[in-house]
């Protein structure tokens, strides 16, 4: 019995869940068949079923023709991308759902590039056939134009909207007749669709030649393929990646689902045939060999952990060597630390079904792992194997959280960093220098989830707001202060001079300092208190108390008291001379630039580039990458905090970007008066 690994992907709203249940339903791995979201078994979050969409991955099992398939079902919205990209690391292949109705959602190709870069072969299904403005050749057509010409149909629909009611399998030829969904009927292809069969298996026997050196010498000399060569080539074309199938299904009628199933099994390869053709992905680090995942040493890998506040922490991996049994040790490479899983289970949404082992090619769950955490290995302790590391998208939005009631920050952070074990692509932190308790995700509506959790699981009412931008200051001329702190009390007094001249150092790093004074005018044990005074005033700036950066600093001149002065009092003094001499070399605010990698289609970038323009932003420069455009600028962070938002709705949801910190540079002067001001209130009247 074959063991396949296969994942549904799509765009949101393609019924790809509703597929999946129908799948399962179909298969008798379900009470009742999918479709309906209230009741649905792999949408099972209260969010999920408020939204009907899905919001984190899934995991389901069916057996179909004498198989196992182990399902996953993922997110659509690039919101929840880090489920979709665990999921895509440990899949055999894929089944991407689109549906019949206008307008292809940009999600389709971003997944299409993550499948090529992975080099999984996949299927494609055109789904929600029965929908009024259902349209196969009108989609048809658009995939071909996004994904290419091995994109070709190998089932057509027979009837539209409501009258949908069969499918035509063009690799036999026949007709199928779905009036009774349980009960499918196998009959002639009908006389009105005879001329579009004939054009679409024309199609399929051209793609399936060209990536088939024999079958291409056969076809060119007979312009025909048997029922046999074409169901073989396919096979072979559709696991090399060269060619794409694609099926046409109403879901939540059922018709078509078993011609999917069947698909999938008999097109699609299984854990052993992709074996070889993961080695590359899969690749143990040098050191380890290269028969690593040879023989029945146990491997895995952990490619997504799940926290339930109620049936706790599960660890989801897919074995790619060897067999996993209950009670076993398990090492954690990357920890050196060693695992005892009690249980193992198979997934069908929430529900747990313990099994006895997990076999080389299986995915399943581990609970209660302490040591182990999304994207690292298990290996027997005798045969050590460490997977390449699953690399998970950075966020590319960030909030500042509010809380509604003063001391809850602890709690809040245990709920924020639980959380994160599940998702590695949210990021929490404080920001000691603002302030800010710091939220980071791929999206609002992914960042608003997280407020419904605090609030729902952890009893924690937040708002998010926009964070503090952390600005520095700098200088950009040359100025000599003195700095002398005296001061006599009753007994002994405090004394300490010095002279500063302070210039740019040309770096972001704060601070440059220098000694240039001869002659013991000022001790030498005193000089690095003067030192000291100068860094502790770099912290708060004279123009609006951010800290300063890029200054070079020479103490030059002064003098001392046999008896008063003191270390305190030459740290206070190189404070005073600091501070006088930074009035006097031309402050200005500096504001940090992000680097943004924007990823768009052609038709946007002319709303793209106005766009960054009026961000205050600068466009480095443009690449193509097949029908989308590569843009690399630079944008002040003050501009880009929703930036994540703006260019989806820019986009209608197909763009995408990356940032990551570049550098500081100087705020133009009216933005900066308004910053300065707002940071120097005027004194109340009273």
């Amino acid at each position: 019995m074959s063991t396949y690994v296969l994942g549904l992907v799509a765009h949101v709203g393609a019924g790809k869940t509703a597929l999946a249940e129908a799948m399962l339903a179909k298969a008798g791995a379900l009470p009742k068949k999918g479709g309906d979201n209230g009741g649905s078994v792999l949408d099972f979050l209260p969010e999920e079923r408020e939204r009907k969409t899905t919001l984190k991955l899934a995991l389901a099992h069916l057996d179909w023709a004498g198989h196992g398939v182990d399902l996953l079902d993922t997110p659509g919205s690039l919101n929840f991308l880090g489920d979709a990209t665990g999921a895509l690391r440990v899949m055999d292949g894929a089944v991407m759902v689109s549906s019949a109705e206008p307008g292809l959602q940009g999600q389709t190709e971003y997944f299409w590039d993550r499948l090529d870069e992975l080099g999984l072969p996949r299927l494609m299904v055109i789904n929600k056939m029965d929908r009024d403005q259902a349209d196969f050749e009108a989609r048809l057509a658009a995939l071909r134009e996004v994904c290419g010409n091995g994109v070709v149909a190998v089932t057509l629909p027979w009837g539209q909207a409501a009258g949908f009611h069969g499918v035509v399998d063009l690799v036999e030829p026949r007709a199928y007749d779905y009036s009774d969904p349980a009960k499918p009927r196998a009959t002639d292809i009908p006389a009105d669709l005879a001329a579009s069969v004939k054009e679409h298996r024309y199609r399929l026997m051209e793609a399936v030649a060209e990536a088939d050196d024999a079958l291409l010498e056969k076809y060119l000399e007979t312009e025909t393929l048997t029922p046999g060569e074409l169901s073989a080539g396919l096979v072979r074309g559709t696991r090399a990646g060269k060619v794409v199938p694609v099926l046409c299904a109403a879901a939540s009628r059922g018709i078509g689902v078993d011609r999917v199933l069947d698909a999938m099994v008999n097109l699609l390869p299984d854990g052993a045939t992709r074996r070889e053709s993961r080695a590359a992905v899969e690749a143990p680090p040098p050191g380890y060999g290269a028969d690593s995942l040879a023989g029945n040493h146990a491997a895995a890998l952990v490619f997504k952990t799940q926290i339930d506040p109620y049936a706790g922490r599960l660890s989801l991996v897919r074995v790619l060597a060897g067999e996993l049994k209950p009670g076993e040790e398990l090492l954690n490479p990357a920890s050196g630390s060693t695992e005892r899983p009690a249980h193992l289970y198979k997934l069908m949404g929430r529900e747990q079904r313990e099994v006895p082992v997990l076999k080389t090619g299986e995915l399943g769950a581990l609970p209660k792992l302490t040591h182990t955490h999304t994207g690292q290995s298990l290996c027997s302790p005798k045969h050590k194997v460490e997977f390449v590391p699953i690399a998970f998208p950075r966020p590319v939005l960030t909030y500042a959280l509010n809380l509604a009631a003063k001391g809850e920050e602890e709690k809040v952070s245990n709920a924020l960093h639980r959380m994160m074990e599940s998702d590695p692509t949210l990021e929490f932190r404080h920001n000691a220098e603002t302030g800010d308790f710091l939220v980071s995700g791929m999206g609002k509506m992914h960042l608003d989830l997280v407020l419904e959790r605090l609030h729902r699981e952890y009893g924690v009412e937040a708002t998010f707001g926009a964070p503090h931008i952390p600005y520095r200051e700098t200088i950009r001329g040359h100025a000599k202060a003195q700095g002398k702190y005296k001061k006599q009390t009753g007994g002994r007094g405090q004394y300490g001079d010095c002279w500063v001249e302070l210039k740019s150092n040309g770096h972001e790093e704060a601070l440059s300092f220098h000694s240039a004074i001869v002659g013991g005018v000022i001790p030498k044990n005193y000089i690095p208190a003067v030192e000291k005074g100068i860094a502790e005033a770099l912290h708060k700036g004279i123009l609006a108390g951010f800290p300063v950066i890029g200054i070079d600093a020479t103490v030059y001149d002064g003098s001392y008291h046999d008896v008063d002065s003191s270390e305190m009092a030459f740290k206070i003094a190189g404070s005073m001379a600091f501070k006088k001499a930074m009035e006097g070399a031309r402050p200005v605010l500096l504001e940090p630039v992000m680097a943004l990698e924007i990823v768009v289609p052609s038709e946007n970038m002319g709303d793209v580039m106005g766009d960054i323009n009026a961000r205050r932003g600068r466009v480095l420069g443009m690449d193509s990458r097949g029908r989308k455009q590569i843009v690399k600028a630079e944008v002040p962070m003050a501009e880009s905090l929703t930036y994540a938002i703006d260019l989806r709705s820019l986009t209608s949801g197909q763009g995408y970007f990356t940032q990551k910190f570049s550098r500081y540079e100087e705020v133009p002067a009216h933005f900066a008066e308004k910053i300065i001001a707002a940071r120097n209130p005027p004194p109340a009247k009273h």
